[in-house]
């Protein structure tokens, strides 16, 4: 039985991209990046569109690395000994990563979520609704908790929390659930995702990136979520909240000049009411901030994308964080800042 891994038999080649990297290892896309970035543990190359390619020894390294930590090794410990067992090779021999559980350590193509993993995340949504819809909060506790033991923040995020929200929503605009309902079952979910926002630690260096709700918006979980997702990956993130004033935040962005400026717009209403903030963002002094956007009203009407003046960052908060990060790489190698 092999019990080791062998570097220099996988492939170099850049095949796959960051989602299928993570659908492969179980990791969530803000842990990878934030390894990359404080410990450079791989150097994923780019595609022609600036998307980050991995080799099938990229994902051997990201295995590997990922079961010392699961094993209980911090992260630092885990690259300090792979840096040390990649030094102590001689030029004429090929790297060994010990498998420390004693069992073969095989690096698979990436695939797609499971079908079980996807039954799970479904009956994770129902044990989250029926607890909110029912005014039991500890049923709904429960739920999440026992999710959050067995996938990522950003899983449960993507594939639990948010689509019991659109649920929600969707049964309040059918006439089937009260206003009070609604307000309960969204506003338990806020607060939980507050309560995470302030456990991750906010980085202190550059870039610095300001989250927030257009004015008018009301609905701050997809941007909470975001917050979430960027503090994870290493960015330091200034959460700003719901309905955000125009001139007064224009005001402040012209004396802070945070890096990027990240919206959320669920409704067309407010939607249209970030336009007219993004273009005044956009005439501000340079150096200007990176404007992004997102959210379900852009997601439900496309054409409403060609009116912002800014970069609009995918549909949900996960694709957001990837856009964003690709955008601030892009920036970076040219070497200055918006103007």
């Amino acid at each position: 039985m092999v019990t080791a891994i062998r570097l220099n038999e996988y492939s170099t080649a850049p095949l796959y991209n960051i989602k299928a990297v993570v659908q492969s290892t179980s990791i969530s896309p803000s842990t990878l990046r934030a390894w990359e970035r404080r410990y450079n543990m791989c150097k994923p190359q780019r595609s022609e569109s600036g998307y980050r390619l991995y080799s099938d020894r990229d994902v051997a390294v990201i295995r590997w690395l990922k079961a010392q930590v699961d094993a209980g090794m911090s992260i630092s410990q885990a690259v300090s000994w792979l840096q040390s067992l990649t030094d102590q090779a001689a030029p004429d021999e090929q790297t060994t990563l010990p498998d420390p559980t004693g069992r073969a350590v095989e690096t698979p193509a990436p695939t797609a979520l499971s079908r079980l993993e996807l039954e799970d995340f479904s009956r994770f949504q129902e044990r989250v609704l029926l607890g909110l819809l029912n005014y039991n909060e500890d049923g709904a506790e429960s739920a999440l908790a026992h999710a959050f033991t067995l996938y990522p923040v950003e899983h449960v995020g993507e594939h639990i929390i948010m689509p019991v929200l659109v649920e929600i929503g969707e049964r309040w605009h059918r006439g089937e659930l009260s206003i009070t309902r609604e307000h309960y079952a969204t506003n338990y979910l806020m607060q939980r995702l507050a309560a995470i926002l302030r456990t991750v630690p906010n980085a202190t260096v550059r870039p610095i990136i300001w989250v927030g709700c257009a004015p008018g918006e009301l609905h701050e979980i997809g941007a909470m979520l975001l917050s979430i997702y960027l503090r994870r990956a290493g960015y330091t993130v200034r959460y700003l909240g719901q309905n955000l004033p125009m001139d007064d935040l224009v005001a402040e962005v012209s004396v802070a000049k945070p890096d990027m400026v990240l919206f959320s717009a669920t409704t067309s209403g407010a939607a249209l009411h970030l336009r007219q903030l993004c273009e005044l963002l956009a005439g501000i002094e340079p150096p200007r901030p990176i404007i992004g956007y997102g959210g379900r009203a852009f997601n439900l009407r496309p054409e409403l994308r060609d009116e912002i003046a800014g970069v609009y960052l995918g549909a949900t908060a996960a694709e957001a964080v990837e856009s964003m990060d690709d955008l601030l790489t892009e920036r970076a190698r040219r070497g200055v800042r918006n103007v």
